[in-house]
C-alpha cells in the first residue's frame, strides 16, 4: 500500500534537510536519520550524533541494511502518533555485524538482525550508522540466511509469516487449501503470498486497482479480486468459499469476510488498512465454528522469532524472494525516499553500504 505525507507536511520536513548532504562524519560520532518534532508537526534530518557509551547488557550494531516499512512512513508523519518521544531515529527493523558488545550472548563479528521491540518508535531505530540494541532484542541470523534477505522479509515478511503459522496450526497441511489474502501489493500480503504458495495453498488476493495484478501473480497468486468487491453487504452467513485468509485491512471487509469462511476454518488479521472497526454476527462463529485471530508482531517472544525465521530461511524460503524487492537505496537517498515514496509494487530495501 503507498502511503502518502501530505504536502504541508512534506514541506515542514524537507525544512530539516540541507540539499540531501549527509555531515561529514566526526570523530565518535555516527551519522543518523533524526526525526524532531516542531510546533508544525516533525523535521526530518540528517545529523552527527555522538556515540554513547554501552551499559551492560547492551550490544552496537554497525547497520547493514534496514528497510521501509508502513510504520516507518508513518512515523514521519507527526498526526500518525506513531512515535511517542522525540527526537527519534526511524527504521523498526535492521540487520548488521555486532562491533562492540557488554552482553555475554553475543561476540563482535555476529551477525545478527533486529524487528519490532518498538524500535524506531519508542527507542532510536535503524535509520543510523550503528545501533545500540539490549540482548535480550536482539536475534541471531540464521545460517542459511543473509542480512539482506533476512531485511528483505523484515517486519512485514515476519508478520506474514506468523500468520502462515497460525494457519497452518489450525488447518493442517496447506496444500490445497483455499486460502485468501488481503491488502494487495503490500509488505505483508506480498510476502503471504509468497510463503502460501510455496506451501501449496491455492491463493487468491485482493488488490485496489488491476494495475496490480501482474506483480502478485507473479508471487503465485492464482486469483486476484478486486478489494471493493469485499465491501458490498453480505448476509449472516454467505456461500462458504475460503479455508483460511490472512488479512491485513481490517475494517469493515474483515466483518463481511468473517461471513465466507468454511465450516472451522481461521482468518488471522494483523492490520487495520481499512479502518479499526468492524460489525459482525455470532453466526459464524457458532454456526461454523471459526475462528479470528490477532497477530501482533512486536513482542513475540524469542523461541518463536527462531521458529519463524529458521522457516524462512529454510523450507518456507523461495526463490522469488527478491520480487517482493521494489527498489534498493543508499543510506544518502533514504530522506527523499520517505518523504517521495517512489511508484511500484514491493518493500524499499536500504542498503547502508551504498
Amino acid at each position: 500500500m503507498s502511503f502518502f505525507v501530505s504536502k504541508q507536511g512534506v514541506r515542514n520536513l524537507e525544512k530539516g534537510y540541507n540539499k540531501g548532504k549527509i555531515p561529514e562524519k566526526g570523530e565518535l560520532m555516527k551519522r543518523a536519520l533524526l526525526l524532531e518534532k516542531t510546533e508544525e508537526g516533525s523535521v526530518l534530518k540528517y545529523q552527527d550524533i555522538e556515540l554513547p557509551n554501552l551499559s551492560d547488557g547492551e550490544v552496537r550494531i554497525r547497520v547493514s541494511y534496514t528497510g521501509i516499512n508502513y510504520k516507518d512512513r508513518l512515523a514521519v508523519d507527526a498526526s500518525s502518533k506513531v512515535v511517542r518521544k522525540y527526537p527519534m531515529t526511524p527504521g523498526i527493523d535492521f540487520s548488521g555485524i555486532v562491533e562492540e558488545s557488554k552482553a555475554g550472548d553475543f561476540s563482535v563479528g555476529d551477525q545478527v538482525f533486529v524487528t519490532g521491540y518498538g524500535y524506531g518508535t519508542d527507542q532510536p531505530g535503524g535509520y543510523q550508522e550503528t545501533a545500540i540494541v539490549k540482548q535480550e532484542h536482539l536475534m541471531r541470523l540464521p545460517e542459511e540466511m543473509s542480512m539482506k534477505d533476512v531485511m528483505i522479509y523484515g517486519t512485514a515478511g515476519f508478520t506474514a509469516a506468523l500468520s502462515v503459522d497460525a494457519i497452518e496450526k489450525a488447518l493442517g497441511s496447506l496444500k490445497g487449501k483455499k486460502i485468501l489474502v488481503t491488502g494487495g501489493s503490500g509488505g505483508v500480503s506480498s510476502h503471504g503470498v509468497l510463503i502460501l504458495r510455496k506451501l501449496g495453498a491455492e491463493v487468491a488476493v485482493t488488490t485496489r486497482t488491476m494495475e496490480k495484478r501482474e506483480y502478485l501473480e507473479s508471487l503465485g497468486a492464482q486469483e486476484v479480486l478486486l478489494f471493493d468487491g469485499l465491501l458490498e453487504k453480505r448476509r449472516a452467513l454467505s456461500t462458504e468459499k475460503w479455508d483460511g485468509v490472512l488479512d491485513t485491512t481490517g475494517g469493515e471487509a474483515l466483518g463481511n469476510i468473517l461471513t465466507e469462511v468454511k465450516y472451522g476454518g481461521v482468518v488471522c488479521t494483523s492490520g487495520n488498512l481499512s479502518g479499526i472497526r468492524f460489525e459482525s454476527t455470532v453466526f459464524p462463529f457458532i454456526l461454523r465454528g471459526i475462528t479470528l485471530k490477532g497477530i501482533d508482531s512486536v513482542m513475540v517472544d524469542h523461541a518463536k522469532r527462531n521458529e519463524i525465521f529458521k522457516k524462512l530461511a529454510t523450507s518456507w524460503y523461495s526463490a522469488d524472494l527478491e520480487r517482493t524487492v521494489n527498489k534498493v537505496v543508499s543510506f544518502k537517498e533514504l530522506h527523499d525516499e520517505l518523504l517521495h515514496p517512489s511508484e511500484g509494487s514491493g518493500r524499499v530495501l536500504v542498503d547502508m553500504s551504498m
